[in-house]
């Protein structure tokens, strides 16, 4: 019943975010519990079915902002993998994808490259751009993925790699 109504689901996002804030085991598990709610077990299908509603978007974008490695490398794995492509293209789910690249783990962020990295000229030319920068931007925080992630912006750029 908390998830129809627009203003509830605000306030579950609300919510979330001020258990994260305050750092209470309260928000792990309204965040599991949500995940739970919104994503039936065996349905591999729902979480971008979720990503691409407009209204249960915005609450999944709040779960996995909070989320946890662990949690986010499940839903990645369950869920996302191999429908990148998708994701990235679509007017609305590729908020959620960025969101999800935002507070994801190395190895996620790196599979996640992989995947993306032949079709980001496509999504930028859907007028997705956040989709890039979010990529970009969690490679930041990794080492490692950082000559890939420059490889990769200048392929889609278009120059020529460095020497």
């Amino acid at each position: 019943a908390l998830l129809s109504p627009a203003s509830a689901s605000l306030c579950l996002q609300v919510a979330l975010q001020a258990l994260h804030h305050s750092q209470s085991p309260a928000c792990s598990r309204l965040c599991q519990a949500l995940i739970g709610c919104l994503l039936p077990e065996g349905d591999e299908g729902a979480l971008v079915r979720g990503l691409e509603d407009p209204e249960l978007s915005r609450l999944l974008e709040a779960a996995m902002a909070v989320a946890g490695a662990n949690r986010l490398r499940d839903l990645y794995r369950r869920h996302l993998k191999g429908r990148l492509r998708g994701v990235a293209n679509h007017r609305v789910a590729n908020h959620g994808l960025q969101r999800l690249l935002d507070h994801a783990p190395c190895d996620v962020v790196d599979e996640a490259m992989a995947e993306l990295g032949p079709t980001l000229s496509e999504t930028l030319s859907r007028g997705h751009p956040g989709v890039l920068t979010a990529l970009i931007g969690s490679c930041r925080r990794y080492p490692a993925l950082q000559q890939e992630a420059l490889r990769l912006l200048l392929q889609v750029s278009h120059a020529p790699p460095p020497s």
